[in-house]
């Protein structure tokens, strides 16, 4: 779980010097091909997304599509 926690900060600390908000749907789907057998629901891990670009002052647009 710490290895997942890590790429999301990396994921945000990346997006958020290029823009200006994280997409959850976009984000999930880079970190699922990255690690594509995580155990996490994509829901939680957008959640766990967002929460950590909130930290970081950034907006989100929570856009994931789950069916």
């Amino acid at each position: 779980m710490r290895e997942l926690e890590n790429l999301i900060e990396q994921y945000v600390d990346v997006r958020r010097r290029r823009h200006s908000f994280i997409s959850t749907g976009l984000a999930v789907k880079a970190l699922k091909q990255i690690v594509p057998a995580c155990s996490v629901s994509d829901s939680d891990l957008a959640n766990m997304i967002a929460s950590r670009a909130i930290d970081h002052g950034l907006p989100v647009s929570f856009d994931l599509n789950v069916t």
